[in-house]
């Protein structure tokens, strides 16, 4: 996160938008809490406050004070959301896919979270901007996967970002709203999907997608 903030920085930019994934293998390990909650396995509370520490030692290596104290009473409440959702999937041993949805996006409210104060630490403050994509994003699924609905989530960010705005914009990836007004998802890989679309509704210039991929340079 700290290379990305010096990414960030170093563009001359006026105005940039920055959409993150979670981090590595947190979808994953978001998606097995399901699985074990479908199998009633008596480990589910560990796991939940292994990804919970996992966290919270990623924010305090990057932010202190104030900033880091914010991002555990939000972290800690979505624990507890996590863990009363899949209380009820315990008990009926069986999840819908929306309940799948809502459990596996909360790695990207995590990371943002923790990027947009890092930011912040940083110096930057009043020039960042926290973007929840499901206030924004409003797809219909069809044969094909997730369609945009352009018209309406055009509409939804410009009340959520000025348009005069100068700065970041830091957006989860990932997370959109279906138009029954559930959070749904964009598939796997679909944080750099959310690019392309926040890209296109931010009238972007160009889009870069980084990566972190296992080889030798």
């Amino acid at each position: 996160m700290q290379r990305v903030a010096r990414i960030i920085e170093g563009d001359t930019a006026p105005r940039q938008a920055v959409v993150l994934s979670a981090c590595r293998g947190v979808t994953d390990a978001l998606l097995n809490l399901v699985a074990m909650a479908e199998r009633q396995d008596a480990a589910l509370e560990d796991r939940i406050e292994e990804l919970r520490q996992r966290h919270v030692n990623t924010a305090r290596e990057l932010i202190s004070g104030e900033l880091y104290d914010e991002f555990v009473v939000d972290l800690d409440r979505d624990c507890r959301d996590i863990a009363g959702i899949l209380q009820t999937v315990r008990l009926v041993r069986a999840a819908s896919t929306t309940l799948r949805d809502l459990i596996a996006g909360y790695g990207e409210l995590w990371s943002t979270r923790i990027f947009e104060r890092l930011l912040r630490a940083r110096g930057n403050a009043g020039r960042v901007l926290w973007l929840d994509a499901r206030r924004v994003l409003l797809v219909e699924w069809g044969p094909l996967g997730p369609g945009v609905r352009w018209e309406q989530s055009r509409a939804n960010l410009g009340q959520l970002v000025p348009a005069d705005f100068t700065g970041t914009v830091v957006v989860t990836g990932f997370i959109a709203t279906d138009t029954q007004g559930l959070q749904t998802t964009l598939g796997r890989n679909g944080s750099d999907f959310s690019a392309s679309i926040f890209g296109s509704l931010l009238n972007a210039r160009e889009i870069v997608i980084w990566t972190d991929v296992d080889g030798v340079l």
